[in-house]
């Protein structure tokens, strides 16, 4: 009811509520139901409603992904008005925020919601009542593959997250079109478990790390659009996957065994959505079959060398465009990084540096600068393991950085050089430093000696968290930063005695809600 303004909407609703009290939900009560269903009720439309329903395929009390959900909807052709893929993601962001104002669904940071377990039972009562029949059993410690049901009225199956082992059983299911299966132990898919699924839209069979085959009838799928392997132990992609010219979402996202993909790629001739960061397949022997994916919005991706990074970001300009998260991992080849050659990644969002690096400097010269634009759509960043690095100050380029995690650098000294920036700052003026910063990580970083010089004003900052950095003894706060917000610091127990703060006047609580922090 928080957008309806008038004394005569307010009446009307009073009255439905009133006709829907002889409505009972069994273990909720005629008191509570009528209320929910209400704002099930008054959902713009049947597409909406659907989405929302969707929802409760995942596990109760689960956080769900915002982007992955959103996929799975396009997936089911849920939000099909839309011709291309940026707008239906953009519908599907827009249905989950109104489905937060109506109370359906609660926000879990910026990238993830949750179903209330109670508002879960109510959806799942609704979609046993609708024509689109649901079948969940996630997240109930399930050991084998369920039995003795009428599967033919079955749309919608979820049986994620439990102790799954074995399919062995056929199911006969000539209507589903979503079939949740990650999250289980799977280890065996018998050859003709898909044999009887034409309809099939949706497949996720992710986070099984026992499961390293999978089954050549999976060719059988022939109106699958979305499937998901990611983190699985496959080995190689059955060549029967030619056969599923429909695809338009591939997730192979850290497949670490990955070694085999015969020439598969360029046969999704519709594939819109290509996920293969942390696959350990090289992306170099793919780039000429992404080639022919005329319709490639989203590419993830691992670069291991100078020489591949190269290669890929002088290949083809219409896969630069669809990039959006780059991990570069080992760069055993070269002690130097250009890294600003990404910036011509405009729709980069995520960036990782990992892999024990040899990297000792990564390049901030004069007349690169001058010639290039800023990381604008960069949200992330993530170092790992790269020893050799003394700063990190080329994130200064990322002036709508959200979350910085900075983790197990040995040589890491500072973050931002200050001065490196004064070089920056000459030619690029005010560079406003992490006036979008909402979340700093850093751990084990042994010689990490200050964050920055001064003291920054950190006006989008919500928590901090500093754990075994025994050198930092110096931190950019004072009474402006964070002005008017409750700003969380957490760090080891007894850190904060001996830092220094930027004045006197800072005023700071500390509450130790860990053991050992």
């Amino acid at each position: 009811m928080a957008s309806k303004r008038t004394p005569h909407e307010w009446k009307y609703a009073i009255e439905v509520l009133r006709q829907s009290t002889a409505s009972v939900f069994p273990g909720v009560g005629k008191e509570m139901f009528p209320k929910l269903k209400f704002s099930y009720d008054c959902l713009a439309d049947e597409k909406v409603k659907s989405c929302f329903l969707y929802c409760s395929l995942y596990p109760e009390d689960k956080s769900i992904e915002k982007d992955e959900l959103i996929h799975c909807w396009i997936g089911e052709g849920l939000l099909d008005e839309h011709t291309n893929l940026s707008s239906a993601r953009n519908r599907g962001h827009f249905i989950i925020g109104s489905l937060i104002d109506a109370c359906l669904l609660e926000k879990q940071g910026n990238h993830r919601i949750k179903m209330h377990d109670v508002i879960r039972d109510m959806a799942l009562w609704i979609a046993g009542e609708s024509e689109e029949k649901f079948f969940v059993k996630s997240g109930v410690q399930l050991k084998e593959q369920p039995k003795d049901k009428k599967w033919e009225e079955v749309i919608r199956m979820s049986v994620m997250d439990n102790l799954i082992e074995n399919l062995t059983d056929i199911l006969a299911c000539p209507n589903l079109q979503t079939l949740f299966l990650g999250r289980n132990r799977l280890k065996v898919i018998i050859n003709d478990f898909f044999n009887f699924m034409p309809m099939l839209r949706v497949l996720d069979l992710s986070h099984n790390m026992n499961l390293k085959e999978l089954p050549a009838g999976i060719g059988k799928l022939v109106s699958l659009e979305h499937l998901n392997l990611s983190f699985t132990h496959i080995r190689r992609l059955p060549i029967e996957l030619k056969a599923l010219k429909n695809l338009k979402y591939l997730n192979l996202e850290r497949t670490r065994r990955l070694r085999i993909i015969p020439q598969l790629i360029s046969s999704f001739s519709k594939l819109q959505v290509l996920k293969m960061e942390g696959c350990c397949y090289q992306c170099s022997l793919v780039l000429e079959e992404m080639e022919h994916l005329n319709y490639l919005n989203v590419l993830t991706i691992t670069f291991t060398s100078t020489s591949e990074l190269e290669k890929a970001l002088g290949f083809n300009k219409f896969i630069s465009c669809a990039i959006e998260h780059v991990s570069l991992q080992g760069f055993r080849d070269s002690r130097s990084l250009n890294i600003l050659a990404l910036a011509n990644l405009h729709p980069l969002y995520s960036l990782e540096l990992s892999g024990y690096m040899v990297i000792e400097d990564v390049k901030i010269e004069s007349s690169i600068i001058e010639g290039v634009g800023c990381f604008h759509s960069l949200r992330s960043i993530y170092l790992f393991d790269c020893n050799q690095l003394r700063d990190a100050s080329w994130i200064i380029f990322a002036p709508h950085l959200e979350r910085l995690f900075i983790r197990d650098c040995q040589g890491l000294e500072e973050i931002i050089s200050e001065e490196k920036l004064s070089e920056v700052a000459e030619l690029k003026g005010n560079l406003n430093l992490f006036s979008k910063l909402e979340f700093l990580h850093l751990n084990n970083l042994p010689k990490m000696k200050t964050i920055y010089g001064h003291a920054l004003l950190f006006p989008q900052l919500k928590r901090i968290t500093i754990l075994n950095c025994p050198m930092l003894k110096k931190f950019p706060l004072n009474s402006n930063s964070a002005k008017g917000r409750r700003l969380v610091i957490e760090g080891d127990e007894g850190w904060w005695k001996d830092v220094e703060w930027e004045d006197e006047s800072t005023q700071i609580a500390f509450f130790p809600s860990f053991k050992h922090r």
